[in-house]
């Protein structure tokens, strides 16, 4: 301030003192350390961060805990690689957040809850008021629980007591739920997702979204509500919800054995929604047979084909299903399921090889007038591939049904292909109205028709009735007409010497 004129000390010094002013008050809502790993919980503490700016503000400070990142030592250079990262840990280097890791190894039966970091403002040895747990992957004991006086939360992503466990998101996608949610809830300390339920969110699960897509838009919604239940959470506390123990359900960890394509009894969306199930963290294979070998082949870029695709063989549905189809200038290669879909593949990684396109994958493993087929279990080399076994009672779709099959839009599908649907929509309907306006037509017309019909039989009842009830006059009046014309003939008639003379 000394180096300034007079004019810009005036007009700075009141922003200074502004500012400290600011920093000494006391700042409302919560101290809260968060623990988690991957994305679900990185876009939680986005929302979180947040929630210290609201009008009524239910998180004061935050900090973050999650595990050490793993390195790989080279021995020859003594140099370090990166293996793996959390992902909240990231985030919070980038929102400013303040990090402390867990030992290495993964337990934490040993590890003590650090306090408050001394540039928040809060003294030496200030602790945290309550702990937040999103997908934090280890089990917290009742030591560190009680170490907190709010004690803790935990976010899960689904409608508890449904799916607990490691793989909630996985599972609902898998089982083809219409909808999943997020659940805010009270940490048990002694079972996984078994606390008195707080709040809870329902959620619309649409058809194509990934693993990675729900993390995110789950970790945003569980955010946000647990910024809710922080603002009353005296409140939520005595208005919880005990769980149905009846009504739980557990999900399991999933391995690579779990996203293997079973080409006897799985569809082309059965195989999507593994895609879309394990997407970012394991990816559907299959095997292969190149002579004397069988390779696994992992499909990394998978998209279901629609009628605007047209097959790269005609008469595809002739070809067992997991065939490698493939034409001159596509970029992928096309593989036949058994209820008549069709999956096309953009990304190939052969067991061993760096990953490769379609292209690369087809001049290297598909020969001319040669079709390759993907199989569900590995063959003995030194004998022939087996013939493939159709369940019982199948049948051959229709070319038509087939290629019509999955013409629906999907979360993640092109505007081009999204707008050629609606198109497609609109046109069926407008065949749709044309055919009822034309059904209408013939139904008026045959109404009309059956009408005239109706008046001509009731005009022609009217005549006949005239007609019979005319009949009988006319007969009458002719016999009257006769009988006057006699009586007129016999008087004139009558001989002359009856009549008395002059």
């Amino acid at each position: 301030l000394a180096r300034l004129s007079p004019f810009h000390r005036t007009r700075i010094t009141p922003w200074l003192c502004r500012g400290l002013q600011q920093q000494a008050a006391p700042r409302k809502g919560l101290k809260v350390l968060f623990f988690g790993t991957d994305e679900f919980s990185s876009s939680a503490l986005t929302a979180l961060s947040k929630g210290i700016y609201a009008e009524n503000p239910g998180v004061a400070h935050i900090e973050v805990v999650c595990p050490p990142p793993r390195y790989k030592v080279r021995t020859i250079k003594e140099k370090t690689k990166l293996i793996w990262k959390a992902r909240v840990s990231s985030r919070a280097t980038n929102l400013g957040i303040h990090v402390h890791n867990t030992p290495e190894g993964g337990s934490i039966q040993n590890w003590e809850v650090p306090n408050v970091d001394l540039k928040a403002g809060y003294g030496a040895n200030a602790r945290f008021d309550i702990g937040v747990v999103a997908s934090f992957g280890a089990f917290l004991p009742q030591r560190i629980i009680d170490s907190f006086p709010q004690k803790m939360i935990n976010l899960h992503p689904s409608l508890l007591p449904k799916y607990r466990g490691p793989t909630p998101i996985q599972t609902a996608i898998l089982n083809n739920d219409s909808h999943t949610g997020v659940t805010v809830q009270e940490v048990h300390p002694k079972r996984y997702d078994a606390g008195n339920i707080l709040a809870q969110v329902p959620f619309e699960l649409k058809l194509g979204m990934t693993r990675v897509d729900l993390m995110t838009q789950l970790g945003h919604l569980g955010g946000e509500l647990a910024v809710r239940v922080l603002q009353n959470l005296e409140y939520m506390r005595k208005n919880s919800i005990v769980q149905n123990e009846e009504e739980a359900t557990l999900t399991r960890m999933f391995t690579s054995g779990d996203a293997k394509i079973r080409w006897e009894d799985m569809t082309a969306m059965d195989v999507m929604r593994m895609h879309w199930a394990h997407f970012g963290h394991i990816a559907v294979w299959s095997f292969l047979r190149v002579k004397n070998k069988v390779l696994t082949v992992k499909m990394t870029d998978i998209e279901l084909a629609t009628s605007f695709d047209d097959p790269l063989e005609d008469d595809y549905l002739s070809f067992r299903p997991g065939s490698c189809l493939r034409k001159r200038k596509y970029n992928y290669v096309e593989f036949p399921c058994i209820e008549g879909g069709r999956l096309h593949v953009r990304g190939f990684t052969v067991e061993g090889k760096q990953p490769r396109d379609g292209l690369q994958f087809a001049a290297g493993y598909i020969k001319k007038n040669k079709t390759p087929c993907m199989l569900t279990l590995s063959p003995d080399c030194k004998r022939p591939t087996p013939n493939f076994v159709y369940p019982e009672e199948y049948k051959r779709p229709s070319h038509m049904a087939a290629v019509k099959l999955y013409d629906i839009p999907l979360y993640h599908s092109k505007s081009g292909l999204v707008r050629k649907l609606k198109l497609k929509a609109e046109a069926e309907e407008a065949k749709a109205s044309e055919k009822s306006d034309e059904s209408k037509e013939t139904e008026e017309s045959e109404e009309s028709k059956a009408s005239e019909e109706l008046g001509e039989t009731e005009e022609l009842k009217e005549t006949e009735e005239l007609k019979e009830t005319e009949e009988p006059k006319e007969i009458e009046a002719l016999k009257e007409i006769e009988e006057s014309k006699e009586a007129v003939e016999s008087e004139t008639t009558e001989p002359n010497e009856t009549k008395e003379p002059k």
